[in-house]
Order: C-alpha cells, then sequence, then structure tokens
C-alpha cells in the first residue's frame, strides 16, 4: 500500500505544480532512518512468505527484535522530522500496529478468509498451521482485532493483499509527507532543515 502511495502522491505532486527538486532540501539523513526503519518491516513480510526455505527460518527466529529495531528507528526518523505535519499520521499508524502486534505476542493478527481471497495460498497455510513468525490467524482469543489485517484488497486491485487500519494511515500520512514536499516553499523548506 505504501508504494501505491508513494507513486500516487507523486503524480498528484505534479499535476498541482509541486517541484521535484524540493526533496534535495529534506535533511536526508533524519529521512533515511525512517525509510530505513520502514525497509525492514517491509523485508520482514517478504520474508515471512517464503518461510520454508531454511536460511530465512533462521532470520525470523529473530522477528522479535528486528521489529523492536524497525519501530525504534521509525520512531528516530519521525521526531528527528517532526517539522512535517504529516508524520503525525505515519506515526498514529505505526502505534496502532505496534499495539496489536505486541498485545498479540508480537505478531500480526490477520484474517486468513482475506488471504484466501488474495490468492496467497501458501501464506495462509503457513500462518493457518501456525508456523508464521509475522502474522498470528484472528480468533476468539485475539486481542483488538480490529486492527489486525482486516481490510482486503483482491482481484481486481492490481496487487492483493490485507492490510490493517494502521496501514491505511500510514499510507495516507505518506501520501501527505509527499505533498508536503513537493508543494512547500523553498524558504520553508531552507528554514527547517537540520
Amino acid at each position: 500500500m505504501f508504494i501505491e502511495a508513494i507513486i500516487f502522491s507523486l503524480i498528484i505532486g505534479l499535476i498541482r505544480g509541486g517541484k521535484f527538486k524540493r526533496f534535495k532540501m529534506v535533511n536526508h539523513k533524519t529521512m533515511w532512518v525512517l525509510v530505513l526503519g520502514i525497509l525492514i518491516q517491509y523485508i520482514l513480510i517478504f520474508l515471512n512468505r517464503a518461510e520454508e526455505i531454511k536460511s530465512i527460518s533462521n532470520i525470523l527466529s529473530y522477528t522479535k527484535e528486528i521489529l523492536i529495531i524497525s519501530y525504534v528507528l521509525i520512531l528516530i526518523g519521525i521526531i528527528a522530522n517532526v517539522k512535517f505535519r504529516s508524520l503525525w499520521a505515519v506515526l498514529i499508524g505505526f502505534v496502532l500496529n505496534f499495539i496489536v502486534t505486541i498485545a498479540n505476542g508480537w505478531k500480526m493478527p490477520i484474517l486468513l478468509e482475506g488471504i484466501k481471497l488474495t490468492g496467497l495460498e501458501e501464506l495462509h497455510g503457513i500462518i493457518e498451521s501456525g508456523n508464521a513468525a509475522l502474522y498470528t490467524p484472528i480468533s476468539e482469543h485475539i486481542k483488538y482485532p480490529i486492527l489486525g489485517d482486516i481490510i482486503i484488497f483482491a482481484n481486481p486491485y492490481p496487487i492483493s493483499r490485507v492490510i490493517s487500519i494502521g496501514d491505511m494511515i500510514i499510507s495516507f500520512g505518506i501520501f501527505a509527507l509527499i505533498q508536503e514536499i513537493m508543494l512547500s516553499e523553498d524558504s520553508f523548506m531552507g528554514g527547517y532543515r537540520l
């Protein structure tokens, strides 16, 4: 969902008269801390789908520790770039995801029926068997299931997936952040550069 938010926001930003050159005025060191934290979580999701490979299973045995590192990086990246108001939405989304993940043993609750609709049969089998490092099926024992991965994007949507409310809010925040940067005044950006 984040990739779509980035691409769509860049297109809308250009239509609205935004400039790519304004990205040069962002403090890239602090912004990359945020991007690295998000990227780590994306890699975990990808690895979880290929969990049957033994070397990947060894990496996923450290899922909790890797998640903690990613959340710390994301928090540092947001605090360091707090001048961008849109990052508050990103923070709220990650807090919601963090709450539901930590409440359920460092696993994101996911709707198994949603996985079937997206056609991810291998992932469905891994989660249903209880062997997923990152996910747990939503059941009556799950805490805060409304915050889990319950929003389904299936055919005809080009990239099928199941996401959480937190992911939706993060995507909105990323969209808004790109708009904020592309459409901001150069003097505004320059005045806040670290």
